[in-house]
């Protein structure tokens, strides 16, 4: 509606030029612009405080509208990530069942994984050879 006003008011403003004054073509124009803009500033300021309201409420349903889209993202996303998790904890579980194997009890050691004696346990300190 503002819209409307302000061109209607641009328009009888140039109609006024055109009638009360010698100017033509584009400088009437310009003039009715100025002229016009001073007058609405003034005479529109009720419609054009509706219409920014009005727009106000436009613009802030926008911004609900991406905040809970973003939201609702960010939710799903910690949804996916805890999924992962969880899966990842399970996978590790199992992996370490199966190293265990089915037979062998937690604490008891095989055959393999027994102690090597002390005599054939290497000495030496890791490094540079000194030989030579």
């Amino acid at each position: 509606m503002y819209t409307v006003l302000r061109l209607g008011l641009l328009l009888a403003t140039w109609f006024l030029v055109q009638l009360l004054t010698p100017l033509r073509g584009l400088f009437a124009v310009a003039v009715a612009f100025v002229v016009s803009g001073v007058i609405g500033f003034f005479l529109l300021d009720r419609p054009r405080n509706e219409a920014s309201v009005s727009l106000s409420r436009v613009f802030k349903r926008i911004d609900d509208r991406i905040e809970r889209a973003k939201t609702a993202e960010d939710d799903y996303i910690d949804a996916v990530a805890a999924q992962r998790a969880e899966l990842a904890t399970e996978g590790e579980a199992e992996a370490e069942q199966e190293a265990k194997g089915q037979d062998e009890q937690p604490g008891e050691l095989e055959h393999s994984d027994e102690a090597a004696p002390a005599s054939s346990i290497d000495n030496q300190e890791p490094g540079p050879s000194r030989n030579g």
